[in-house]
């Protein structure tokens, strides 16, 4: 295996222990058997720390969230732009070909983004890329997602460049870099949500390639407030912050981010 490999596979198999919604059904498992073999001190203890952390997603997730998002904000539209790339968000093309129709996913504005981009520069080259993210790898690039929803809003895909290889945002953006080769003094507009904006960032200023950040699908407004009924949406705001931060980290501890 290679070393680029080796990362991919330790990064997937890292996040299966580190998210907290992941630790929080593990603590419910562990309670449930404390109680089962009476063990009432660890049931206690497993307990207060299921509580503290279902208290840090309510607390404390909306307010990461806000300000993870708050670091790039969306730029005036530019006098000029040489390419627009838009990054892949985890498309499962497998359901596309099985449902005829695309998945339910928040990064299809990042497509959406990229056309109107596009649309508004059409002398810009549009740029996607994604191949699969999946541990396993997939048959069915994201690149089969994206083409189908260009293609179904009406972009000429002779126009259109679909990159296929990529597992993680540093393929991304390498291979991409390799294909269009940019040149110095080029205006390109990188699309992706804008809770991944600054990783994508980071890796970007890495592989020297400036790029304009065109943040996308924002989750929260400067105003949103907590709920604490929103159990599952407050776990999955503290999940995505958790994942960011630990993935810039990972990536700047590996020399892949600046």
């Amino acid at each position: 295996m290679t070393l680029c490999g080796m990362f991919f596979a330790v990064s997937k198999l890292f996040w299966i222990l580190a998210a907290p919604s992941h630790w929080l059904a593990l603590l419910v498992v562990a309670i449930a058997l404390s109680l089962l073999l009476r063990w009432h001190r660890a049931a206690k203890i497993f307990s207060l720390m299921a509580v503290a952390l279902l208290l840090v997603a309510w607390l404390a997730a909306v307010p990461l969230v806000q300000a993870w998002e708050g670091q790039y904000r969306r730029p005036p539209w530019p006098s000029h732009v040489d390419g627009i790339l838009v990054l892949g968000s985890g498309f499962d093309s497998a359901l596309l070909r099985q449902r005829h129709a695309p998945q339910t996913n928040a990064g299809v504005y990042r497509l959406v983004e990229g056309l109107a981009a596009a649309r508004r520069y059409p002398d810009a080259k549009l740029v996607f890329t994604g191949g699969s993210g999946q541990l396993g790898g997939s048959l069915f690039p994201e690149s089969d997602t994206a083409r189908y929803v260009f293609a179904e809003l009406g972009q000429d895909l002779k126009r259109t460049i679909l990159e296929s290889r990529s597992r993680n945002t540093y393929e991304n953006i390498q291979f991409s870099k390799t294909i269009v080769k940019p040149k110095r003094g080029e205006v390109w507009l990188l699309a992706t949500s804008a809770m991944h904006m600054p990783r994508a960032l980071a890796i970007a200023r890495k592989l020297d390639w400036p790029m304009t950040p065109w943040p996308t699908d924002f989750m929260t407004g400067p105003q949103t407030g907590r709920d604490i009924w929103e159990i599952s949406g407050n776990f999955s705001f503290l999940d995505y912050v958790v994942h960011e931060w630990i993935g810039l980290a990972a990536y700047r501890l590996s020399g892949k981010a600046q």
